[in-house]
């Protein structure tokens, strides 16, 4: 990813997310460079029918572009 995971997770936390280091079914999204990411931690959020945010768009709802594809579960 561009930024670090330690950066994510303070940005994150800051603005209310609790950021949890590993997929389970109570995870609402996850995080990724790259939505189509093929990682363990991608491939069982699919598994799971969790959301997966590339970090352009992470980056994008944070700045309040809430639209489209971006209102997703849990994310208010």
């Amino acid at each position: 990813m561009r930024t670090s995971r330690e950066a994510w997770t303070q940005r994150l936390t800051q603005v209310g997310f609790v950021v949890h280091p590993a997929v389970t079914k109570k995870v609402d999204l996850v995080i990724a460079e790259d939505e189509d990411s093929l990682s363990g931690k991608a491939r069982k959020a699919r598994k799971y029918g969790i959301p997966i945010l590339s970090e352009v768009q992470m980056e994008n709802y944070l700045a309040g572009n809430r639209t489209g594809s971006m209102a997703v579960r849990g994310v208010k």
